[in-house]
């Protein structure tokens, strides 16, 4: 599976784990997913979601700023989860900015409102 799919499943799990708004475990989260698809980059999208858990205060103090005008809890769930998934990826990971940014930009084409890939990109764009 390529990493743009296990992105997508990424993202998928990390929105499925905050609208359940239960006890809901990563691992059990994982496992749905695991259970449809056979090629998956498990140990990506583990890495991934629960990096972006973990990191969820840290994500949020690093995104914030360039919000200009915005509160993160008033984005929409998609745009918050695509934001805290790609700000991670950059601190953490050697995939290259360009790379992270234009895979959050086609998340956020696919999973948002119109335009909203335009802002995913301004924001993401400023994350150092």
């Amino acid at each position: 599976m390529s990493r743009k799919e296990s992105r997508m499943q990424a993202f998928q799990t990390l929105f499925q784990l905050e609208m359940m708004n239960s006890d809901l475990t990563i691992e059990e989260a994982i496992s749905f997913i695991k259970e449809e698809n056979k090629d998956l980059d498990l140990e990506f999208i583990n890495w991934l979601v629960t990096g972006v858990k973990d990191h969820e205060t840290v994500l949020d103090e690093k995104i914030q700023p360039h919000l200009k005008d915005w509160k993160l809890e008033r984005l929409l769930k998609t745009d918050r989860i695509i934001l805290r998934m790609s700000t991670f990826e950059l601190l953490h990971s050697s995939t290259p900015q360009k790379v992270i940014i234009n895979e959050a930009v086609e998340l956020a084409k696919q999973f948002s409102d119109d335009d909203h890939y335009k802002f995913i990109n301004g924001v993401l764009s400023n994350i150092e």
